[in-house]
């Protein structure tokens, strides 16, 4: 602690001259239409390229500049550049209202440039996507789903045909820090992952973060995705919504106190089990048992000149059934996500920006099950209380300053159940019982000017974690015999893990429109995911860090060359990356699922990992025609002492080549047309090689580890928009759309299969695919508002 105190006096010491002789100008950039705050907005002094600032994650901004008249330049992405003239003489607030590109304003001056920043700031690997670029994109089932968008990104792989889940640069599913309002979401998945649990309409702002994440990120290894909901409109009433073909959506937004606080409501809801239910009732298909919805909620009100207080939450949830065999097997599943946040932001001076916010998740899944006489049941999940406290510093025109403090009190149900028959309980998992770990940080980051040309960002956070009771500790030997135990008590600490992250990186402009990163980082991650390959159904399983499990590590060195041309119409970046990763996890070998009375992480061992690549990305972000082509050349590997006899195999995560090209082209003032192709090397998997039938029991002989590939992935989606006449209260469009063009059967997974007849020798084993929509899927959407 007393290093970082060090560090943060260091860094003041060269900037307290000069704030003493100059002047702030600061306030809030807002959308002009809705009032609503835009994050990660820039503005800066014409012609000047280091005099600028960006507006944090509520759209404040604070400018120190010396006496004088200056035309500033306030810039963000989809909205149109605006131009502003001032003459400053004292301390000023002034806020400022962007126009979105699509309406026009003659009051401002308009500037026809686009935003910069991609060459501009120090941070890495990081892409802004506004959702009316990616409502325009082709869908599945008519479904507009940002999770589905950011895979098209280089250095973000798909974890399978329709799938939410994701890879980035090598990490797992469980390395994502995903996040709503603040709040980490666990499951972001609907219908067996085919689709993800945020709604395109009550999103504002999506930040994808690929590497070298900001030092007020934290708890995971590979990337971030920041997810900002609606604020509200503040200025009037209105609604949007669609019908597809098998959800529905419908928000609302609008004043509750004019220019004082605005509310964003919004739901969704399959509904293929509510009309297919009434005529299925009485056939052999007996229904669809199977929905889920979705519902945002969000308030915020304008306390003060200094004051604002944000209420949001989300509610989501899963819930289906199966009846097989006529009846002798039934089962009940549901699984969801519940978030509630409550943020007070608090301006100290035009220097000085405080945010405090409290943060409730929880993620649960339960499975009831009964076949013939025997009841069983599994439930699963994490529950989250934290609150993190961050300030904002703007000292002067050299210095960023971004610190704070973050706590978690984490209880994690790792997996617990019960099976039993008609005459009592059969199995129990009495010894596997809830984790409880306290999870904090604190960090501090500094965006320092050194000159003209070149600014570095030094951060470093300090995290930890502990791990208390009630907990017993229980201890086996080789055969799984129960030896002996240790018993800790409510709040005794079990176990506990502390780490420094230190951050580096810097940027170098080496012309107007062009400019050279590079960066460091240690990462360090206390929740795991442990993901279970037999089944659809989303039972992954959460656990902590603990007496049993160690922290992942990770290094990750980045370094690229980001250029824009023709006035920022274009923008093009070459990245490269290297990352070592520590304490991977994955299942000892030869494990089966099946009904522990243990702890799970009994049954895991640690290994090793590495990744390195290549990504190209090139965006077009003006004119008719829209997109960008992204490509990554990729290797990551494993390596575990207890695995595949020690020797190195791929990961999972493993894809070699992807490519990806998006498009959007709007063809006249009516239609739009979108289009996306992707094209993959197949996922690393383990496959048996061999199998025998001794004494009427099947016995596999599996090859090498991840030694299998699978046949590589490409896709073709289309999609065409059609915008009616607009009218005075209602405006509407229909958008069309055919995910899998060309019907190619992509593998989602293999099975083995049996081929010839051992009695002539002709007997083959064969790995066989299985393809989920191995045919084109045409949908229609109808979208309104008013």
């Amino acid at each position: 602690m007393d290093k970082l105190l060090s560090l943060f006096i260091f860094l003041l010491i060269p900037v307290v001259g000069w704030g003493q002789q100059k002047l702030t100008l600061s306030g809030y950039i807002r959308d002009a239409v809705s009032g609503e705050s835009l994050l990660g907005a820039t503005i800066r002094v014409k012609d000047k390229v280091n005099q600028g600032s960006t507006a944090n994650n509520y759209g404040f901004y604070s400018l120190t500049l010396t006496q004088g008249s200056y035309t500033l330049i306030a810039q963000y992405l989809g909205y149109q550049s605006q131009e502003i003239s001032l003459n400053l003489t004292q301390n000023q607030q002034q806020n400022i209202l962007l126009t979105p590109a699509s309406v026009q304003v003659q009051e401002v001056v308009i500037s026809d440039k686009r935003p910069d920043e991609q060459v501009k700031s120090t941070q890495m690997s990081q892409i802004i996507l506004p959702m009316e670029q990616v409502k325009t994109l082709p869908v599945l089932f008519g479904e507009t789903d940002i999770l589905k968008t950011i895979q098209l990104l280089p250095g973000i792989k798909s974890g399978g045909e329709g799938n939410t889940g994701f890879y980035v640069r090598g990490g797992g599913a469980d390395q994502n820090l995903v996040l709503l309002d603040e709040a980490v979401v666990y499951n972001p998945g609907h219908l067996f992952n085919f689709f993800s649990v945020f709604n395109s309409d009550a999103i504002r702002n999506t930040t994808v973060i690929k590497g070298n994440m900001p030092a007020r990120y934290g708890g995971r290894l590979a990337s971030v995705l920041d997810i900002s909901m609606k604020e509200g409109n503040k200025e009037k009433f209105q609604g949007t919504g669609g019908v597809g073909l098998i959800a529905s959506r419908f928000l609302v937004e609008g004043p509750l106190a004019q220019q004082k606080a605005s509310f964003m409501i919004s739901g969704r809801r399959t509904y293929l089990d509510v009309i297919a239910n009434p005529f299925l009732k009485n056939t052999s298909q007996g229904g669809v048992p199977y929905s889920f919805f979705d519902l945002n909620a969000k308030v915020n009100y304008t306390l003060s000149r200094k004051d604002r207080l944000y209420l949001s939450g989300y509610l989501g949830q899963d819930v289906g059934a199966f009846d097989l065999s006529d009846g002798r097997f039934q089962a009940d599943f549901n699984w969801g996500n519940k978030i509630a946040v409550a943020r007070w932001n608090h301006l100290f001076s035009e220097k000085m920006f405080l945010n405090v916010s409290g943060i409730y998740n929880r993620y649960r899944f339960i499975f009831d099950s009964h076949f013939d006489n025997y009841d069983s049941k599994l439930d699963t999940g994490v529950e989250d209380v934290g609150v993190k406290v961050d300030f904002d510093y703007y000292p002067s025109l050299r210095h960023t300053l971004q610190y704070g403090l973050q706590y978690t009190k984490h209880l994690v149900t790792p997996r617990t159940g019960t099976a039993q028959t008609d005459e009592g309980v059969d199995f129990a998992t009495d010894r596997v019982r809830r984790k409880q770990a306290h999870e904090a940080a604190f960090y501090l980051s500094d965006d320092w000017v050194l000159s003209d040309k070149l600014t570095i960002n030094l951060g470093i956070r300090a995290s930890g974690l502990r791990q208390t009771g009630p907990f017993t500790q229980f201890n086996f030997d080789n055969t799984g015999k129960l030896i002996d135990s240790i018993s800790y008590q409510a709040g005794q600490k079990v176990k506990e893990y502390l780490a420094l992250e230190p951050r580096l990186s810097f940027r170098y402009i080496v012309s107007p429109t062009a400019s050279i990163k590079a960066g460091i980082s240690r990462n360090a991650q206390y929740l795991h995911l442990v993901s279970n390959a037999y089944t659809a159904l989303p039972v992954d399983i959460w656990v902590p860090s603990s007496a049993l499990v160690k922290p992942q590590y990770s290094w990750q060195y980045t370094a690229g060359y980001f250029r824009n041309f023709k006035e920022n119409t274009y923008e093009a970046s070459v990245e490269v990356y290297y990352k070592t990763l520590e304490n991977q996890l994955e299942y000892r070998e030869g494990y089966v699922p099946g009904p522990l009375n243990k702890d799970l992480e009994y049954e895991f061992v640690a290994g090793q990992g590495r990744s390195y690549g290549a990504e190209i990305f090139i965006r077009k972000n003006q004119g008719r025609m829209q997109g960008w082509l992204g490509y990554a050349l990729a290797r990551t590997t494993r390596t575990f002492p207890d695995l595949n006899g020690g020797r190195t195999f791929p990961a999972r995560s493993d894809r070699r080549h992807d490519v990806s090209l998006v498009s959007s082209y709007k063809y006249n003032e009516k239609w739009t047309l979108g289009g996306t192709f992707t094209l993959g090397t197949g996922q690393a998997v383990t496959l048996p090689e061999r199998r025998y039938v001794v004494e009427d029991a099947v016995i596999y002989q599996y090859g090498a580890r991840n030694g299998f590939r699978m046949q590589s992935n490409h896709r073709l989606d289309l999609s065409a928009t059609y915008q009616k006449n607009q009218k005075k209260r209602l405006n509407s469009s229909w958008t069309f759309a055919v995910y899998n063009a060309y019907g190619r059967h992509n593998p989602f997974f293999y099975y083995i299969d049996n081929e010839g007849s051992a009695y002539d020798a002709t007997l083959l084993v064969k790995a066989k695919k299985v393809s989920v929509f191995p045919f084109p899927i045409p949908s229609v959407t109808w979208n309104f508002s008013f």
